[in-house]
């Protein structure tokens, strides 16, 4: 992987069409340091197309990803923004034939989706039928495709195929087997396929407005998510045996009826809806010195429940209170990221350039003395006015270290897997200049890649809770 490969990633999957970042964010992004030339020449920061010295890989990185950079040097921020792919690179409109027949005529398995709805798209597999059949029966050889598509029959209203030879392809479409795969194209075929899989699907749906489930790995959605606004990975960048592990867990907690689909996330809540609720002025009240705290946020909500925002929890032992304290006593982010991520979104929300400085961590080198001391404090009292009114929590007790980071992460990455957790379209982490946030929904970066719970640490759970596990599952 080059070194700007995950600057790359990050930007494809950004569903905005602008984000601002700062050098450090930058920094933190890639895993490592950028060079003194982005420091000091604003010429580095020069688009594909801008300069001969746009040929070296960090402007490729943004380019490859649909964007463009526009850099503040001085106050050490860059603009990346969405620029015009019918202007810059004309997009393709393919003239695609399969079994005789013209895509641009509809047909049964390609019918119009309604605004709105929810389409999953599954890639195709290496395995296959050895006869001419049905798209889900011919792909149903392959054991992740077979559990992707029940995933998909829990969760979405219609399933689309997305074919290495195909394109989009209807899942009751008849077609013969065939040996290709999309993993042994080359960067430019594999534009063209994800050029022509978007023309496809804008016959068949409303792209800016359909919500996307994507289970495919990341040679086929790499050029297809900047051109879908509302598109999820359920599976992420997991490595197939934990795809498959993710999928078998969830279809199985899965119950889909008419009024309502039940999944991990559901027990999650019924189990943290047992707890005692507390808020900032109580802290002192909870009867134990570790554990897991779960934030719900008041005007976010999730089923009749408030949506949960943040989990969290601490490193040394008998830490809790005085963790929980940080966030919402003690006015000073740079020992809460949770305070510092409520107040980027503030400063974002308002284009407050104050942003850049509130970014650092100045109390270490070598940004230390860098703050405005008056503006801290009115940004601390702003952030701690807004936690105090709008954050409630539970807590479950976990004594061990260990155990703790593995819960946090493990409920973390449950919440974020599941589709319809969705943050309101006033939520105040929707101006949160990190991408995480806003695609999340949490006050969170760490742990939405994480692997999720397991059976055996949902069950737990449950016991830490002394609440029973609702056992009751159906398979589809």
């Amino acid at each position: 992987m080059g070194k700007y490969d995950p600057l790359k990633d990050y930007l494809i999957r950004l569903e905005s069409d602008e984000v601002t970042l700062s050098f450090a964010d930058i920094e933190s992004i890639i895993g490592n340091s950028l060079p003194p030339s982005a420091f000091k020449y604003d010429v580095w920061w020069d688009n594909i197309g801008d300069s001969t010295l746009t040929q070296h890989s960090h402007a490729k990185s943004w380019h490859a990803a649909g964007y463009k950079a526009q850099v503040n040097r001085a106050g050490k921020m860059v603009r990346f923004y969405r620029y015009n792919t019918t202007k810059d690179s004309p997009a393709v409109t393919p003239s695609i034939e399969r079994n005789g027949k013209d895509l641009r005529i509809n047909n049964d398995s390609l019918r119009k989706v309604s605004q709105g709805e929810r389409i999953a798209l599954i890639s195709c597999s290496k395995l296959k039928k050895p006869y001419k059949c049905s798209a889900k029966e011919l792909y149903s050889a392959s054991r992740l495709f077979s559990l992707s598509y029940k995933y998909a029959k829990a969760n979405a209203d219609r399933i689309y195929i997305i074919s290495s030879k195909h394109g989009l392809v209807g899942e009751d479409e008849i077609i013969a087997p065939y040996d290709e795969t999309l993993n042994e194209k080359s960067l430019a075929e594999r534009k063209l396929w994800s050029q022509k899989v978007l023309y496809q699907l804008k016959q068949v749906c409303d792209v800016r407005n359909a919500e996307f489930i994507i289970l495919a790995g990341r040679n086929y959605y790499e050029y297809l998510l900047p051109n879908l606004p509302h598109a999820s990975l359920p599976l992420g960048n997991l490595p197939l045996g934990e795809r498959i592990e993710f999928l078998q867990r969830n279809t199985a907690y899965t119950k889909k009826t008419i009024n309502e689909r039940t999944t991990p996330a559901d027990n999650l809540y019924r189990l943290f809806s047992r707890l005692p609720v507390y808020n900032w002025q109580i802290i002192d009240d909870i009867p134990f010195y570790n554990g897991i705290y779960i934030v719900f946020e008041k005007g976010e909500s999730y089923k009749g429940h408030a949506r949960i925002v943040r989990v969290g929890t601490h490193t040394s032992q008998g830490r809790l209170k005085q963790r929980l304290k940080d966030h919402f006593i003690r006015e000073n982010h740079n020992a809460s990221i949770f305070r510092k991520n409520v107040g980027k979104a503030m400063l974002n929300r308002e284009h407050d350039p104050y942003l850049s400085i509130w970014t650092l961590d100045t109390s270490k080198h070598p940004h230390i003395g860098k703050e405005d001391k008056v503006k801290e404090a009115e940004v601390e009292h702003r952030v701690s006015a807004y936690m105090r009114e709008f954050f409630d929590f539970c807590v479950i007790n976990v004594e061990t270290k260990e155990e703790r980071l593995r819960l946090e992460e493990a409920i973390i990455a449950t919440l974020c897997r599941t589709n319809d957790v969705k943050a309101s379209s006033d939520w105040l982490g929707n101006f949160s200049p990190e991408w995480e946030i806003r695609h999340s929904g949490m006050w969170l970066k760490q742990g939405i890649h994480s692997k999720p719970l397991t059976d055996d640490e949902m069950l737990r759970l449950s016991q830490l809770i002394k609440e029973p596990l609702n056992k009751s599952r159906s398979a589809n």
